[in-house]
């Protein structure tokens, strides 16, 4: 390979990684923005604050599909600038409508919901655009591929912990107009960088893969194509089954975390903060190890390492239920660092996985597919974790967290063609 087509490949990769990393961090104090603004200025109601969440998640149910479609048709790049632009657009209205006081909450609602929708386009163009800006040597790319994938989430998972700290002070000495102010500028930095990307063999690659989705299965059969492939190929069937366990048993353990640490362990609201910040720390050490870990280990190895793991730290969280004040103060924290590296790290080596066995053509549709399974568990999930906490306590809520992490585990021993052992 020329040395001007690996200089182009890199520059390519790294504004990738800055224009996701960039975008996260403008995504993440917006949406504590919004949230700050609702509450604390317009006054919301627990139920507003509850319909405000519900109509994000709805906003990704409904645009998965097409924006995995669309992805495919038209091209992960020019998805992504388009989503990015789109947001934009709405970060200044919703800029504009906080300074001069004439937000409302109808209006909020329907901004927000539009704006989740931009995520979904832009987040599904992030990932499907990687294929596209990967030497074709076929000796590295997978390798290229799931260590670029492990830099987007190190990128996005440190803006989503860097951000927050952040975000409260500013909003109380700054006020909401000048943040969703720096939001908007981060986004249209974002768009900046995904305009500065250029796909590898862009004459080859990228539109022959634009040209074989357009000469594809026309109407409802071409946009459930990512849906049909992923029920019909058996890896991709139990990986995101695994997934979508993973995510079960974490909504149902996020339902009743709170009161568990709070009022079962005795720990009160600030040793629920300090057990966040140490899920956030645990975090950015998955991030720091994710571009070495891929390179040693296969996508394979590592998903199923890290569901091994998600299902001994949900152990040792139910543990310090039984134990004195010691030893739950220590597990609960080696349960918050594991975590944050493990989940980290499962979903960087889902990803890869998916990437390697997807063709190119259909990586937004099918990645679109996943996420509409593995998401529409979290609200299962809460809902019967909430059921199990408070009709038989917060232990067996856990417990049936930690059912769904074996559940999972065993499904990726069986994707993985291995057995367990009886």
């Amino acid at each position: 390979m020329a040395a001007n087509e690996l200089a182009t490949i890199s520059r390519s990769q790294r504004h990738l990684v800055a224009s996701n990393a960039t975008d996260a961090a403008g995504r993440s104090l917006s949406d504590i923005t919004i949230e700050l603004l609702f509450v604390g200025t317009l006054g919301a109601s627990a139920m507003q604050m509850g319909l405000l969440n519900t109509l994000g998640s709805l906003a990704f149910v409904l645009c998965a599909i097409p924006a995995g479609h669309w992805v495919d048709r038209y091209s992960a790049l020019r998805m992504l600038r388009i989503g990015l632009s789109g947001k934009i657009t709405l970060l200044f209205c919703l800029m504009v409508l906080a300074f001069s006081g004439q937000m409302s909450i109808g209006i909020g609602l329907l901004l927000c919901t539009l704006l989740g929708a931009c995520n979904v386009f832009s987040e599904t163009a992030q990932t499907s655009a990687v294929p596209r800006i990967i030497g074709a040597d076929p000796k590295t790319r997978t390798a290229s591929i799931s260590k670029l994938i492990a830099r987007l989430s190190a990128a996005d998972q440190s803006m989503t912990v860097i951000i927050p700290a952040l975000a409260g002070t500013g909003f109380t000495l700054l006020g909401a107009p000048a943040l969703l102010g720096v939001s908007l500028a981060l986004a249209i930095f974002a768009l900046l960088l995904a305009v500065r990307i250029r796909p590898h063999l862009a004459g080859i690659r990228e539109s022959s893969n634009v040209a074989e989705a357009r000469a594809g299965t026309k109407g409802k059969r071409e946009v459930f194509a990512g849906v049909s492939h992923l029920l019909q190929h058996r890896e991709l069937r139990m990986t995101t089954f695994v997934v979508g366990l993973s995510n079960l048993g974490l909504a149902m353990g996020s339902s009743v975390e709170a009161i568990f640490i709070i009022k079962d362990l005795g720990f009160g609201e600030f040793g629920f903060g300090l057990y966040a910040s140490l899920a956030g720390v645990g975090g950015l050490i998955g991030a720091l190890l994710a571009s070495r870990v891929v390179v040693r280990y296969s996508a394979q190895e590592l998903l199923f390492s890290m569901t091994l793991a998600q299902m001994v730290l949900v152990a040792v969280l139910v543990v310090a239920a039984f134990t004195n004040e010691f030893w739950s103060i220590a597990l609960v924290a080696l349960h918050a660092l594991g975590w944050g590296s493990a989940t980290l790290l499962f979903n960087v080596s889902a990803s890869s996985w998916l990437v390697e066995i997807v063709p190119e053509k259909l990586l937004g549709r099918v990645l679109s597919a996943r996420r509409l399974f593995t998401f529409g568990a979290i609200p299962l999930g809460s809902l019967l974790g909430g059921v199990l906490g408070s009709g038989f306590g917060t232990v067996v809520a856990l417990t049936g967290w930690g059912v769904a992490a074996l559940a999972a585990l065993l499904c990726c021993s069986w994707s993985m063609g291995l057995r367990p052992r009886r």
